[in-house]
């Protein structure tokens, strides 16, 4: 596909979608430090809470997954990924890698019987496919490495 005007303007649409999506859901879990009373009571009684440190490794492998995100597409910003002829590498990490966070988050509310959340998650997840398949026609193949 010929590049023009919208392609780079759109990716740099999603990096900032994504930016801000994980970028805030990250800071609220590292600030304020600890599991928050809201997590512990949803999640306590599953089999989660059940695991030697209690909700420590769960929560916490939400808080480094969101946070590597974010650190994706920071890196797809600054290498200047949504200009034509750049390297989608990171635009491309950060999406595959979002679509296994909203598995992650999408189990986890499964398994506490919010049946409303994860129907929201499976959205994100299929509005990230979809962003994932426009970079992919967008970009020519030495642009994806």
């Amino acid at each position: 596909m010929k590049p023009n005007l919208i392609t780079p303007a759109a990716y740099l649409a999603i990096i900032f979608l994504f930016l801000t999506t994980f970028g805030l859901a990250a800071l609220n879990k590292w600030i304020p430090l600890g599991i928050p009373d809201g997590f512990i009571s949803d999640f306590g009684s599953t089999w989660m809470g059940t695991l030697p440190g209690g909700l420590f490794m769960a929560y916490y492998t939400i808080a480094i997954t969101e946070t590597l995100a974010v650190v994706f597409f920071s890196l797809s910003l600054f290498k200047l990924e949504f200009l034509p002829q750049k390297s989608k590498r990171w635009l491309l990490t950060g999406l595959l890698f979002s679509l296994f966070i909203f598995v992650i988050l999408a189990y986890g509310l499964r398994l506490i019987g919010n049946f409303g959340g994860t129907a929201n998650t499976f959205f994100y997840f299929g509005a990230t496919l979809l962003s994932l398949w426009y970079v992919q026609q967008t970009s020519r193949p030495e642009e994806q490495a």
